[in-house]
């Protein structure tokens, strides 16, 4: 079998050996050139993400409070702690249901709720950034009349 190896530049401007004139331009990689749509892409993944882990991070207190983890134990006090600056907006927002030594806090659920809105709500101006044809915009447009 015979391979053929063709030569690649990674180079956005032409060659110099190719009589292109770049008057003391640099070349600029491929690799270095940014594109809006993975960058509106990468985004979206980030905030899904982060989204992720503070919604983990909440629902582990929840679960601790609810059933009853002593308070003075160190993964409890550094959940606690993590957990804070998250939770902290929306203590005694609402109130908590005790049973026992465990507690029902309404305000983490409150907090995770909350979180995922703005999270949807980021992602959805990132889309809208995405730039549209006339013909797309029209379409849209009428699909979003019925």
């Amino acid at each position: 079998m015979k391979r053929i190896h063709l030569e690649q530049s990674s180079s956005v401007m032409p060659n110099e050996s190719w009589g292109g004139n770049t008057i003391g331009a640099k070349p600029i990689s491929a690799q270095s050139v940014v594109n809006p749509i993975r960058l509106r892409f990468r985004g979206s993944q980030v905030v899904w993400y982060l989204l992720g882990l503070v919604e983990v991070i909440l629902m582990i207190r929840f679960i601790l409070e609810l059933i009853g983890a002593n308070q003075f134990a160190g993964f409890t006090r550094f959940i606690q702690a993590i957990s804070f600056p998250f939770a902290g907006p929306f203590v005694n927002v609402v109130g908590s249901s005790r049973f026992g030594q465990g507690v029902f806090d309404w305000s983490l659920l409150l907090a995770a709720l909350v979180y995922a809105l703005v999270a949807w709500g980021l992602v959805k101006l990132l889309v809208m950034s995405k730039p549209v044809s006339d013909q797309e915009a029209d379409s849209n447009l009428e699909d979003q009349d019925r």
